[in-house]
């Protein structure tokens, strides 16, 4: 019963239809093999009870053993008339219940197609593509309902998106004033009081520490709460912009003795230069972040087909495989305690994953160990959705 679960709905139909088709060939079969067998022991049984003396019938002369030569052969062809007729009506009922379970595959096949067509398009529903997404309403009697609540469905959850976009990015622009008033008070504070207790001193410095963390969060919080409305039609040369991004890092390489590689191709692709020069200074940022001292971080760019292949190799300590998934969620951390000491805000991944798939593509942990991580980013040349 466990694997009958396991079916797909179109092998369950055909299953049940060759079941039926079979049993009913079988019942048919043993009617008719009773039937035919019947009247062939009759045909014996007449000529068993063949009465020579009779003078209403023409008279065959037999001696006795000619006679039962005869009806010993007789006997045996009978026999094998009724296994072969027996045969016969096996090899019609196996080859009629076959090409029955064919054409219901066929046919439930066809039925189905509209279910297919369903499944396929769910698996390409993501919260960018919700308004977009639609399915069709004038379709079997079956799947309308579906459809229609599906649909509705859909439109609760963009709307759904959309007030947790909109409070966000409110809430974040709503911070951002105290935030950097607090941050400008602080400051003042620290210079016009240079000389207070270290005791004081230390406080304020927390208080500083504290509310740069708070400015880093809310500014990330608005740039995923507006990453709908940026001009995705910039003309990119990945090359130059890897390396703008490694000069840029360069200080926070050598503060950890990181040595910093590159070996990227000549590839362009359409999208948002500002988006996607910061889904690559994260990426490349967090290599060197969570590296150990002296090691290295390479960065390399090919066209592949209609998409460049993006991959930042590091020779940290790795990613435990159950968090593979999970560290492009917002706020999520493998290390609590170590990303805070290091200035994450816990949106970094988020915010590349975003970006990724803003531009049609996806990016993922292509392998990690305690010898290092290999990120890949696929993204499409011309914008449009990668596999």
């Amino acid at each position: 019963m466990k694997r009958m679960k396991r079916l797909s709905f179109q092998w369950r139909i055909t299953l049940l239809t060759a079941i039926l088709i079979a049993g009913t060939c079988i019942c048919s079969n043993l009617l008719l093999y009773r039937s035919g067998t019947v009247g062939i022991d009759s045909l014996n049984g007449f000529v068993m009870e063949y009465d020579p003396e009779s003078s209403d019938v023409l008279k065959i002369e037999f001696d006795d053993q000619q006679m039962s030569a005869f009806l010993h052969q007789f006997s045996q062809e009978i026999y094998d008339v009724k296994a072969e007729f027996g045969r016969k009506c096996w090899y019609i009922t196996a080859a009629v219940t076959l090409l029955s379970a064919a054409i219901a595959y066929f046919v439930s096949g066809r039925a189905l197609k509209p279910l297919k067509q369903f499944s396929k398009q769910t698996e390409n529903i993501n919260q960018d593509n919700l308004t977009s997404t639609r399915f069709d309403e004038n379709t079997a009697a079956e799947f309308q309902q579906l459809s229609c609540s599906v649909n509705h469905m859909l439109d609760r959850l963009a709307l759904s998106f959309d007030l947790q976009r909109q409070f966000a990015g409110n809430a974040a622009h709503e911070l951002r004033t105290p935030l950097a008033m607090m941050q400008t008070k602080l400051e003042l504070f620290a210079e016009e009081h240079s000389d207070s207790c270290a005791e004081t001193a230390e406080l304020v410095q927390f208080q500083i520490d504290q509310v740069n963390r708070l400015t880093a969060l809310v500014r990330t919080l608005l740039e995923m709460s507006n990453l709908q409305s940026v001009s995705r039609s910039d003309e990119i040369e990945l090359a130059p912009l890897v390396d703008e991004i490694l000069t840029d890092l360069t200080t926070l390489a050598e503060q950890k003795n990181i040595t910093l590689h590159q070996n990227c191709e000549d590839v362009h692709m359409i999208g948002s230069d500002t988006l996607i020069y910061r889904l690559l200074f994260n990426l490349i940022e967090n290599a060197i972040k969570y590296n150990h001292t002296g090691g290295s971080v390479t960065v390399s760019i090919r066209k592949e087909q209609h998409q460049a292949l993006l991959h930042i190799t590091d020779t940290g300590c790795g990613i435990p495989e159950a968090y593979r998934e999970s560290i492009f969620q917002p706020f999520f951390r493998v290390d609590k305690s170590r990303s805070r000491q290091m200035g994450g805000v816990g949106l970094g991944l988020a915010l590349v994953k975003e970006i990724a798939v803003l531009h049609g593509g996806n990016v993922c942990v292509e392998s990690s160990s305690e010898k290092g991580t290999i990120f890949a980013v696929k993204l499409p040349l011309n914008g449009e959705k990668t596999e």
